[in-house]
């Protein structure tokens, strides 16, 4: 390619072939729930905009409603000579179609793929035959090196940051970003940033940040890449300087997508006094674990625009809690979701039934709990054992699974999985608890005379009653 400038198109696949096909009523929930933009791609667009010459645009199928054909349209009409794929395991599939339309369009466009599903199965998704390289990690600087390799055609298996030389290490690319403050914060102009809306916010458009990076926790059921790692932050004055970027666009709702918001109280009062200091009015929503809930924090950060914190408590047992390793003390999350409603600040939480070693009995309890809990939100989920998690290793040791289906589907994403569960209960009793739990939570009388009280945006609540109204009728 020599010095001729290199043409970068960054895509997000479109969602059309989900690994668990079976599972409607969680699908049904996401579809419903809203659009967000593609923030891992939208940090390697920017930066390699403020680190290079690089031609670079980014094509979000989901927020543009792509089908395949569309898609071809615009990988033709940007004639890239590079094109880099976001991929998760849940829609891998989608992934390797969107790799072959593009080697069908030009074979000697380099294809680099990232995103979650590389980090779970590097070697598997390079001997899929798809893909040229596979950035292992965070993209951000790595992404940067490997395209100047290949712009002065050199060899790029000289990158330190390759692993190796045999054929499988040699296109995988491996780094992490230690010092998040380096990275220039997302230019959400590269984005249809008005397409994106979420069912929780108070208007839409909607838009996500993220302040730090890394959990410190490891639940069994979690499979983030971010699981048992010490989070790294974003200092909160160049937050804030984001938060100003993001209001000129006419956003005025932003959703923190940190693992966890609260993992350092300090930086988080940092970042509230930082927008109080500033005069910006901005609404704000985040999330955190129950027990970091304290009502200092908590004012303060209802003083700087917090409209809702989103709780994963899983369960309302405590033996469930331990077999999570949520461990979350149930008594001091009673106590804690409701300092945050006398702030008025709007409670969401997840919730899980069918984990292992869950009895009917205790499936009950945790929707009661999620009741007596006044939460203005509730998501109930059937725990579906993700891959590389403690849950699916469980279930291997004890024989509950009989085979590795996530590793077949990886290295044949063409066949969707079968949905598998816990053999103790059917996956017929398992689907309607889910369903009673959605029903006993939101048709309440005292649930829907609250919800008209605390009402804040009228096309937001017609929209959510419009879209439970659809959950409803698929049933799953």
């Amino acid at each position: 390619m020599g010095k001729r400038n290199l043409r970068v198109c960054l895509i997000f696949p479109p969602k059309e072939n989900f690994a668990l096909r079976e599972i409607k009523l969680h699908k049904s929930i996401d579809m419903e729930a809203g659009i967000y933009p593609p923030l891992g791609l939208l940090y390697i667009a920017s930066y390699l905009l403020k680190y290079s010459n690089y031609e670079v645009k980014i094509i979000d199928s989901v927020a543009e409603n792509l089908s395949y054909k569309d898609l071809e349209t615009k990988v033709k009409k940007e004639k890239p000579d590079i094109v880099g794929i976001y991929t998760t395991t849940q829609y891998l599939w989608d992934t390797v179609l969107t790799a072959r339309m593009i080697k069908s369009l030009d074979k000697d466009i380099k294809i680099i793929v990232g995103g979650p599903h590389v980090q779970l199965f590097p070697y598997e998704t390079i001997k899929l035959g798809e893909f040229d390289y596979l950035v292992y990690g965070e993209g951000e600087i790595v992404f940067k090196r490997l395209l100047d390799f290949i712009k002065e055609e050199k060899d790029p298996e000289i990158l330190p940051e390759v692993l190796g030389k045999n054929n499988l290490d040699k296109k995988l690319v491996r780094s992490v970003v230690n010092d998040l403050n380096v990275l220039p914060y997302p230019n959400r102009r590269l984005l249809p940033y008005k397409k994106y809306k979420s069912i929780l916010a108070k208007k839409n458009p909607i838009t996500t940040m993220m302040s730090s990076r890394g959990c410190p926790y490891n639940c069994h059921f979690c499979n983030s890449i971010e699981r048992g790692k010490k989070p790294r932050y974003v200092d909160p004055k160049k937050v804030v300087d984001e938060i100003e970027d993001i209001l000129r666009l006419g956003i005025e709702d932003i959703l923190f997508f940190d693992e966890n918001f609260a993992s350092n109280r300090k930086r988080v009062i940092d970042i509230c006094n930082e927008i109080i200091k500033r005069g910006i009015k901005v609404r704000w929503h985040c999330r955190m674990r129950a027990d970091l809930v304290d009502r200092e924090l908590v004012r303060k950060m209802k003083l700087a625009g917090c409209r809702l914190i989103q709780f994963g408590i899983e369960s309302g047992t405590e033996h469930i809690q331990k077999v999570l390793n949520k461990n979350l003390n149930l008594r001091k999350v009673r106590e804690n979701i409701k300092i945050v409603k006398d702030a008025g600040i709007f409670t969401y939480a997840d919730f899980m039934i069918g984990s292992p070693e869950e009895t009917v009995e205790e499936m009950k309890k945790t929707i009661e709990f999620a009741k007596e809990l006044g939460l203005d939100y509730a998501m109930f989920g059937v725990l579906n054992p993700l891959p590389e998690t403690e849950i699916y290793r469980r279930a291997f040791r004890e024989g509950l699974i009989e085979k590795d289906y996530w590793l077949e589907y990886v290295k044949n994403p063409s066949i969707p999985m079968k949905d598998y569960w816990w053999p103790v209960h059917s996956k017929e009793l398992l689907r309607k608890m889910n369903m009673k739990a959605f029903r006993s939570f939101y048709f309440r009388p005292s649930y829907i005379f609250q919800r008209l009280i605390k009402l804040d945006s009228i096309p937001q609540a017609i929209w959510q009653i419009s879209s439970a109204i659809k959950v409803f009728l698929r049933r799953g």
